[in-house]
């Protein structure tokens, strides 16, 4: 866990704490992880394997990333619960994912003040970058 970006700049001691809270999900291949309008929960770490993001419209595909080891995806589930999933995600080979969902967040937040702080700190920072690339892309697309 330490050699992801969403952990680091936290102490090897708290993240066995972060480690204690998250659940361990296998996948098969094409077997979908959630799908688009599905209420979120949680977000989800690549440990093995590797994740598409899609969205689909009128039986059309758009692949909107591919997610490998170390990899993590559905953050905004984590954040928004009350928020339907804005794309579907898919296992493309045998994956094993770390599930951190908003109930651990909340344990988390209390147990650890500091750790959260840092932890969420990491995980808005990662949002940021996105959106950045995100602008960039659709400023591309739109000829700004």
């Amino acid at each position: 866990m330490s050699k992801i970006s969403l952990f680091s700049d936290i102490p090897l001691r708290s993240l066995k704490l972060i480690r204690s809270r998250c659940h361990l999900r296998f996948f098969k291949k094409d077997e979908h992880i959630f799908r688009e309008g599905e209420p979120g929960i949680g977000m989800y770490i690549i440990l093995e394997g590797k994740v598409e993001i899609y969205k689909e419209k009128e039986n059309k595909k758009t692949i909107l990333s591919t997610l490998e080891k170390g990899d993590f995806f559905g953050e905004l589930g984590l954040l928004l619960t009350d928020r339907p999933r804005s794309a579907s995600a898919i296992a493309l080979e045998p994956t094993t994912l770390l599930g951190f969902f908003n109930p651990d967040l909340k344990i988390l937040m209390k147990r650890s003040p500091y750790v959260s702080t840092i932890f969420l700190y990491n995980i808005a920072t990662i949002i940021g970058e996105r959106l950045i690339k995100t602008n960039e892309l659709l400023e591309k697309q739109l000829k700004l």
